[in-house]
C-alpha cells in the first residue's frame, strides 16, 4: 500500500482536473507527474533542503486551491474557457511534498535511485487513473461534456474541494 501513497496528490490533483486535459495529452500530462515527484525526491535527498513538511502540504494545497478558484472564476465570470495552460504547472506545485520525502533518513531503504523509481511510477500511474476517471465522469453526463465552459467551472471547483483532502491525506 505504501506503493500507492506515494503517488495519492497525483491522483487527486488529476481527478479534479483531468477533465481539461486532451486525450492525446493524457501520458504526458500524467508522466510529468512522476518526473516531477521523481526529481523533487532527488533534489531534497541531493540538497539535504530543511523543510517542514505541513509547509510543503500548505503550499501544494494552495497551489491547487489557486487553480480551481482561477478555473471558476473565469468560466463564470466571462462565460469563457479558462487558459487551461495552467494545469501543467500543476505538476511542478505538488513537488514539495516529495521534496521534503527525500530528506528523510531511511537508513531501511533499499536505495535512493529505487526510491526515486518507486516514486516515478506511483505518481504517473495515479495520476493517469486519475485522468481517465476525471473524463469518465464529465463523459457520462453529455451537457457537461459539450460544454467545455462548464466543464472548466466544474474542475475548478473540484480542485477547490481538492486542496482540503490533500492537506488531510498529505
Amino acid at each position: 500500500m505504501g506503493f500507492l501513497t506515494l503517488g495519492l496528490d497525483s491522483f487527486i490533483a488529476c481527478l479534479a482536473v483531468g477533465a481539461l486535459v486532451q486525450r492525446k495529452a493524457w501520458l504526458p500530462f500524467a508522466a510529468l507527474f512522476g518526473i516531477c515527484d521523481a526529481g523533487a525526491f532527488l533534489l531534497g535527498h541531493a540538497m539535504s533542503w530543511n523543510m517542514s513538511e505541513s509547509v510543503a502540504d500548505v503550499v501544494s494545497s494552495a497551489a491547487l486551491l489557486a487553480l480551481g478558484l482561477y478555473l471558476v472564476v473565469v468560466a463564470v465570470a466571462s462565460q469563457k474557457v479558462a487558459n487551461t495552460r495552467w494545469v501543467w504547472l500543476l505538476p511542478v506545485a505538488l513537488t514539495l511534498d516529495n521534496i521534503t520525502f527525500g530528506l528523510i533518513d531511511r537508513a531501511w531503504s533499499t536505495s535512493v535511485s529505487v526510491e526515486a523509481a518507486e516514486q516515478l511510477l506511483s505518481s504517473a500511474l495515479l495520476g493517469l487513473v486519475g485522468i481517465v476517471l476525471s473524463a469518465a465522469i464529465v463523459r457520462a453526463f453529455p451537457r457537461v461534456h459539450r460544454n467545455k465552459i462548464l466543464t472548466a467551472g466544474i474542475a475548478g471547483g473540484a480542485a477547490m474541494a481538492a486542496a482540503p483532502v490533500l492537506l488531510v491525506l498529505a
